[in-house]
């Protein structure tokens, strides 16, 4: 009988479906894309928005899930995602920003 190459132990498709790094690489983007809204609700509180509590937290969840992804990626595609986890929160948080400034006037 011939097995299929799905059934070989450590297979590249039995690699794919590893169900923790790809939750960890969902929860660490949907973490960063809530704190970009964060002046969203700052504004809901009466207060000066502030990217200094949100920039912290965003570049350690960063740098925690390229922690956690090191051994799914190489080097390049764990420094890709640091930066691009960055550069969302970035423009996420200037967008809602720019929001925020322009409704209050």
């Amino acid at each position: 009988m011939i097995k299929s190459p799905a059934s070989k132990r450590g297979s590249p498709v039995n690699q794919d479906l590893d169900l923790s790094g790809n939750l960890a690489l969902m929860f660490s983007w949907l973490l960063v894309s809530a704190l970009g809204l964060l002046p969203l609700f700052d504004e809901t509180l009466s207060r000066d928005p502030t990217p200094s509590a949100s920039a912290l937290i965003v570049f350690f969840v960063a740098v925690g899930s390229a922690a956690v992804l090191r051994r799914h990626y190489s080097w390049v595609g764990v420094v890709m995602h640091v930066f691009s986890q960055i550069f969302m929160w970035l423009s996420v948080f200037c967008v809602s920003l720019v929001g925020v400034l322009y409704t209050t006037g």
